[in-house]
């Protein structure tokens, strides 16, 4: 019973040891957002930091555009990001369940509570009635709220719409008083409540409304801290005053601000990706990501910039949070994606790389021994900004040999003595199966000395060596060429080359 959990929650009130518990509560109507994954990021580092608790719930009332495909989004985009959950609907937990589409019995006792203590009454107002009243009151000049037309209702008159089964919703009875906001962020706003109307608790399908949803899973989760954006600052102003109905003490608020794009309109479609898993499809790493978005509203006091999550848990604080507008730059993560690629490992960076080489049909790369991998991705690291970047450079490890491009035959024909270039640097590559980095350096510089003691400039030897190995004009430094397919399997590409070249000229 409702008492019953009052008596609890005051319980642990006194409770000096009782830990944070905090809440993510998308609704499932989407893809997960960044700015909603900024906010999970807040709530995630807080509790992790603070040894708390994190709880995921699904605000899914909503039915016509609530999808377990949403759902799937929103906890993969959280793992991919790195953030978990203690509490949730995929592994449950004390306070669930964890979707507030399976909580009506419990909404419905918390509304009916309210309707016997006299602190809410059944409207029988259509919304037809209640457009054509907020129609007329508009004509005159007038600002709308709900008229409470149903409030001074007689018994008889209840009776009556009852048995005549016509629909109703639940409307919370909005008592006379100022309305204090207490806010981490922004202080105390207070809000007298004659400038809000008696809303709606419960639907006349029987399911809740968002107001008293929030508060009773709040309550019942024994929430301590509600982190969200500041568009819902006018929310809690209704919450609190639920919170007071049931004897409650409300968390405490930390209501951010909101992501803006770039012209400070809310980020939006117009600007870009929005949704975590775009930048995920366009090969923006995790940590990357979560660096950035940490960053907007929040400094740990100093220069830096670049951090890993383990670095934010240690870091973050909420009083370090910031309530200015917070601009989403998208050169800006670009800047940190670049950062992260070169603070991986070959072997880090390989691994990442797999499903785009994959899903871009490159799994002839992808599959390559790890070794091999990373010695291809090593090459055109410099050249990744997002993962995606590192997709067409590491094309140049599928071309045949002999397979030249227009624009390399081309080159090679008008290169003169190619053919002593060419059988010179079959001479300098020897016989070797493979070659480490060092060997294929001194490789490289033995091309070049040997250029010189023939009086050629050192292009006269690289250039035609390029060429002939890669069959493009572009491509990683010689030396990764060497690494990847060892001096011999090099020597073996050249000679497919000059045979090329004699039936070209034949």
């Amino acid at each position: 019973m409702i008492s019953e959990r009052k008596v609890n929650s005051l319980d642990e009130e006194n409770n000096a040891a009782v830990k944070p518990r905090v809440r993510f509560a998308p609704s499932p109507t989407g893809r997960l957002h960044l700015g909603s994954a900024r906010t999970a990021l807040f709530n995630w580092l807080f509790a992790r930091g603070s040894a708390g608790t994190m709880v995921l719930r699904f605000e899914d009332t909503d039915r016509e555009r609530s999808s377990e495909e949403f759902e799937k989004d929103i906890m993969d985009s959280l793992k991919w990001m790195g953030l978990d959950w203690d509490e949730g609907p995929d592994i449950g937990g004390d306070f669930g369940p964890y979707r507030q589409s399976e909580r009506m019995p419990l909404y419905r006792e918390y509304a009916e509570w309210l309707l016997e203590k006299g602190m809410a009454y059944r409207c029988f107002c259509s919304p037809d009635e209640i457009k054509k009243r907020k129609e007329e009151t508009i004509r005159r000049g007038m600002s709308w709220r709900y008229d409470r037309k149903c409030l001074g209702l007689g018994e008889s008159e209840v009776m009556k719409f009852e048995k005549e089964k016509k629909p109703f919703v639940l409307r919370f009875k909005v008592p006379e008083m100022v309305v204090r906001v207490e806010d981490l962020l922004r202080g105390a706003v207070e809000v007298d409540s004659s400038e809000i109307d008696d809303f709606v608790i419960m639907r006349s399908d029987g399911s809740a409304g968002f107001h008293l949803a929030v508060v009773v899973d709040d309550i019942t989760m024994k929430i301590t801290h509600v982190i969200r954006g500041d568009d819902h600052l006018t929310n809690a102003v209704r919450h609190v005053m639920l919170f007071d109905a049931f004897c409650e003490k409300p968390p405490v608020f930390v209501h951010h601000s909101l992501l803006m794009g770039p012209d400070g309109s809310k980020l939006s479609k117009r600007h870009g990706a929005t949704a975590v898993s775009e930048f995920r499809e366009q090969g923006y790493l995790p940590q990357a990501l979560v660096n950035y978005l940490a960053l907007l509203s929040w400094s740990p006091g100093d220069e830096r910039e670049i951090f890993s999550l383990e670095e934010l848990v240690r870091e973050f604080r909420l009083d370090d949070l910031s309530a200015s507008k917070a601009i989403f730059d998208f050169d800006k993560l670009n800047w940190l994606n670049r950062q992260h690629v070169k603070l991986l490992s070959g072997k880090e960076l390989a691994e990442a790389l797999v499903p785009f080489l994959i899903s871009s049909g490159l799994e002839e790369i992808a599959r390559l021994p790890e070794e091999k991998l990373v010695i291809a991705v090593e090459s055109v690291r410099n050249n990744i900004e997002k993962l995606t970047d590192a997709i067409e450079p590491l094309r140049i490890y599928t071309v045949k040999p002999g397979d030249l491009s227009d624009k390399a035959a081309e080159e090679l024909k008008k290169t003169g003595d190619v053919r002593e270039a060419l059988e010179t640097c079959i001479e300098i590559l020897g016989s070797a199966s493979d070659a480490d980095e060092k060997t294929a350096c001194e490789i490289v510089e033995r091309m070049r000395n040997v250029a010189a003691q023939k009086g050629w400039k050192a292009k006269k030897i690289l250039w035609p060596f390029r060429l002939a190995v890669t069959g493009r004009t572009v491509g990683p430094d010689l030396k990764f060429l060497i690494m990847f397919w060892g001096p011999a399997t090099c020597a073996a590409r050249i000679k497919e080359t000059l045979g090329f070249l004699e039936d070209s000229v034949s």
